[in-house]
């Protein structure tokens, strides 16, 4: 009997563990997405050379409106999209100057 409670409390434990885990790792993610945002004019500026850019969105970068009016602010229309997780949480964005 002491055995088969000694692996209850292991298994709850373990799922509070990971509920835990899981939101911190939410809390770091929003942070780097708030600290991407509150530097988008200098990443922007930084991507954004050359004729064509690929621009990769994720957790930790820009949201995808701030780099799409940036880019537009800077010369440069969207012509290709794909999405990288099943979610669309991560896309590749490909950007081309105008002309």
């Amino acid at each position: 009997m002491g055995i088969l409670i000694a692996i209850i409390v292991f298994f709850v434990l373990m799922f509070c563990l990971a509920g835990w885990l899981g939101f911190a790792l939410f809390v770091a993610g929003n942070r780097s997405q708030k600290k991407a945002e509150a530097n988008a004019p200098a990443i922007l500026d930084r991507a954004f050379v050359g004729e064509d850019v690929v621009y990769k969105i994720n957790d930790a970068s820009p949201k995808y409106e701030t780099v799409v009016l940036g880019a537009k602010a800077r010369g440069y229309r969207l012509a290709n999209e794909t999405s990288d997780t099943a979610s669309g949480s991560a896309r590749t964005l490909i950007f081309e100057r105008n002309s």
